[in-house]
């Protein structure tokens, strides 16, 4: 399978779903079936994963981090899943559930379920696990609706609802909400009990800023993988994950450098696969301190900015400009007008504000390869207006440490894949005065309120109207600035299978595998 560069728009896009999915044909129809083998052959024993950014942190509900993400879906399960192929939700460690009333959602879990340390899988386990999630900076944003959770019986458990949320079933697919073993973290020490999980793989050797090791458990109650081992390799410069892809190094690499996809396409050992991303990258403004609590400051950086700019220097053309804070593809999207591209608009209200000669501040990204090429673009865009504009990228836990909400700082690169999770969680997470991610510092009653009656709302029409105004007026606030719909591009070896859709910003590497010749 080879894809072609370039896409103008979101029917592009899609047209490249169906391409992926002629790449992957056979082995994406039997994925979902359960099998109770004990064993697989003739397969390549290790696939090795290079991702963009490195894995930092075995404990689940305190990382937002999308390779994290990506390691978690291996090693455990949440209740119920999302089918990135579908968007529809699934069973995994649910079985079926059931909403008794507006304020109580029953789940019948699956029997016959363990954990890697061999005991068994019971209600105690997700009661334990939301209970704890509920205090967890990673995963209380999640969870903020649910008021207990009681058990039935060993195993039915009920989340009893502090208010009423349609959405409950969307955010409890995300990993951060992965079940954890009650027994483990009785028994063991916290960083050994983060380890025992229900999923496929069980962790191996981790050695930091270089890789980890996954390995098959074959006592999995699901499908088991083709493949006994994967190791997630940490290789910072999107030029040498190609170069490792290339001599045979790596299996997989995860957002090559736009400009050396050619390279991938062109080449007949290698495919490029090129698949419409829910990641929407922004540019995001603390406005908390002077100047940028000023409106018009805000504003004139959002007229500073020229998108076209971005799409062709930083993405060369393999992304869509966007400049709403929701995703187009998720529903209750609504065209919004925003801020188009107006220097001399921007001058003006920089002088307005009272800095005529501008002033300087400072942009943080992560070492990504993207996230630092829209970091530089916008420091050119900047001085175009007058603003002096300093880059620094971090490694990713500084960076995210260092633009924590409610933390000093000016600006920031950063993406927001949340959509998949509904409506509420989508806006919510980000823009609510008291929400973990909320590292603008939007403290809006108006917000709050508008949000507060979204999520109780299930008449389609009037939610319809709620998210519409919502979208509107979050970004006429120019505190996340959108700059474009990320195309996720994938290289990996021509005779590599099973690779499945992402799910917002982090992978499934549960099925990847090479037949052997």
């Amino acid at each position: 399978m080879k894809t072609r560069r370039g896409i103008v728009s979101l029917a592009a896009l899609l047209l490249c779903v169906s391409i992926l999915f002629i790449g992957c044909g056979k082995n994406s129809e039997s994925s979902t079936e359960p099998s109770s083998e004990g064993g697989v052959s003739g397969y390549q024993q290790e696939i090795i994963v290079a991702p963009t950014l490195d894995f930092t942190s075995m404990e689940v509900q305190e990382t937002t981090a999308a390779t994290d993400k990506s390691v978690y879906v291996m090693v455990f399960d949440t209740l119920c899943a999302r089918d990135s192929a579908t968007g529809e939700i699934v069973p995994s460690l649910a079985k079926e559930w059931t909403q008794i009333s507006e304020d109580v959602w029953q789940f019948k879990l699956r029997e016959g379920v363990v954990f890697h340390d061999g005991t068994p899988f019971t209600a105690e386990d997700v009661k334990f696990t939301y209970d704890r999630g509920m205090e967890q900076s990673g995963t209380r944003s999640r969870l903020t609706t649910v008021d207990s959770v009681e058990i039935i019986d060993e195993y039915t458990v009920e989340l009893n609802m502090a208010m009423a949320d349609v959405d409950i079933i969307y955010k409890l697919t995300d990993p951060g909400l992965s079940i954890l073993s009650a027994n483990a973290f009785e028994t063991m020490a916290p960083e050994e009990a983060y380890k025992n999980g229900t999923g496929a793989f069980s962790y191996g050797e981790w050695k930091q800023g270089d890789y980890l090791k996954l390995e098959r458990f074959d006592d999995y109650w699901g499908e088991l993988p083709k493949t006994e081992t994967v190791v997630i390799r940490y290789i910072p410069e999107a030029s040498s994950r190609l170069i490792a892809l290339q001599t045979g190094e790596i299996d997989v690499c995860i957002d090559p450098a736009t400009v050396d996809l050619p390279y991938i396409a062109e080449d007949p050992d290698l495919t490029l696969m090129q698949i419409p991303g829910t990641n929407l990258r922004y540019v995001g403004i603390n406005m908390s301190d002077k100047p940028f609590n000023d409106l018009r400051v805000r504003q004139a950086v959002a007229y500073g900015m020229n998108r076209d700019d971005f799409i062709t220097m930083v993405y060369e053309g393999n992304a869509m400009a966007t400049n709403n804070v929701m995703h187009p593809e998720y529903m209750y999207y609504k065209e919004v007008e925003g801020y188009g591209y107006d220097p001399e608009k921007a001058k003006a209200l920089l002088t307005e504000a009272g800095y005529p000669d501008g002033f300087t501040a400072t942009i943080y990204s992560s070492q990504g390869t993207t996230q630092r090429a829209v970091a530089n673009v916008m420091q050119a865009q900047m001085a175009e207006i007058g603003i002096d504009l300093k880059v620094q990228s971090l490694e990713t836990a500084t960076f995210n440490a260092t633009v924590a909400a409610g933390n000093p700082f000016d600006m920031m690169v950063n993406g927001w894949g949340g959509h998949a999770l509904g409506p509420d969680y989508a806006l919510r997470t980000m823009f609510y005065s008291t929400a973990s991610s909320n590292r603008y510092q939007l403290n809006d009653t108006h917000v709050d309120e508008l949000l507060d009656k979204g999520i109780v709302t299930s008449d389609v029409n009037e939610r319809t109207q709620i998210y519409a105004e919502l979208q509107e007026y979050i970004t006429n606030q120019a505190a996340m600035l959108p700059v474009a719909i990320e195309l996720i591009n994938v290289g990996t070896k021509a005779d590599l299978e099973g690779f499945r859709l992402p799910n917002g910003l982090f992978h499934d590497f549960r099925y990847v595998n090479i037949p052997l010749q």
